[in-house]
């Protein structure tokens, strides 16, 4: 039988606008399960940093690598990297692309309620934060602003509201109401990668059975050129093993790092198999 891997470096707290889980547990997990290191790698910030340092101190066999998960536009549109090894306290160049990201969070939420007003609907900025603040910690929309919510949450809210009749109606209303208030485009890769990469820190795509097109050789290497990457997360749970594996070689012949990570967006992810942590 497999032993379960000893690193998580691909999960996400209440700092992440779609996430549920706090940073404690996940050091308390990992201490349990001999995990030896994790990534807390927020969408879009470094906001969790100061409770992740706080907490690794209290859990000093658990290794801390500061990292996020930074989405960019790119050729084939948005592609998601997680960026590992990134400064504490970011300065100059990243810490503008870390604003940026930070008012696009802010301008794709404020899109998303005048689209659904456009297409008749009275779906506000008010309406939208009390729905952030139904599942957000306050501190994190004291420093984010009104951001963008999360879908699963949302499109229940658009169930219990009347704005459609079934769960399965939310990408139809989604298409209307982008059309009546496009969002913005996620920052580009060449504004973004110049600032991570000038820092020393790795960058990795994030579950790339899709951007790849499984193991489409050409747009892979088109990507890697693209995106600048030092590495590939050859192990998610959207990855079958026979990709993992193929994923695997190709970075041991380019000299690029392999990662793996579950993830996890909630508490509940935490758990022995099938949850999160229980795969290898």
């Amino acid at each position: 039988m497999s032993r379960p891997a000893a690193y998580d470096l691909h999960l996400h707290s209440v700092w992440s606008y779609d996430a549920l889980a706090e940073v404690e547990p996940y050091f308390c997990r990992a201490e349990e399960l001999g995990v030896r290191a994790i990534a807390v790698t927020e969408h879009h910030n470094l906001d969790s940093i100061t409770e992740t340092l706080a907490a690794a101190a209290r859990h000093p066999r658990v290794r801390m690598i500061p990292a996020a998960e930074l989405t960019v536009t790119t050729s084939i549109g948005p592609v998601d990297l997680l960026c590992y090894g990134l400064p504490l306290r970011p300065g100059g160049r990243l810490r503008e692309v870390l604003e940026s990201y930070n008012a696009w969070q802010r301008a794709c939420g404020a899109a998303w309620s005048r689209g659904m007003q456009a297409i008749g609907y009275p779906y506000d900025d008010a309406e939208r934060l009390a729905l952030l603040r139904s599942y957000r910690p306050e501190r994190t929309i004291a420093r984010q602003g009104a951001t963008h919510v999360k879908n699963g949450i949302q499109r229940a809210h658009f169930l219990r509201r009347g704005y459609m009749a079934r769960e399965e109606d939310y990408a139809e209303i989604s298409r209307r109401a982008q059309q009546g208030t496009p969002r913005p485009p996620y920052p580009a890769a060449g504004e973004v990668l110049p600032a991570v990469k000038e820092t020393g820190a790795l960058v990795v795509i994030a579950h790339p059975v899709n951007y790849f097109l499984r193991n489409d050789l050409p747009r892979m290497e088109a990507l890697r050129r693209e995106c600048a990457l030092d590495g590939i997360e050859c192990a998610h749970r959207s990855t079958p093993p026979e990709l993992t594996a193929f994923y695997r070689q190709y970075c041991r012949e380019r000299g690029m790092v392999s990662t793996g990570g579950s993830d996890c967006h909630e508490s509940g992810d935490l758990g022995d198999p099938p949850g999160g942590w229980g795969h290898v």
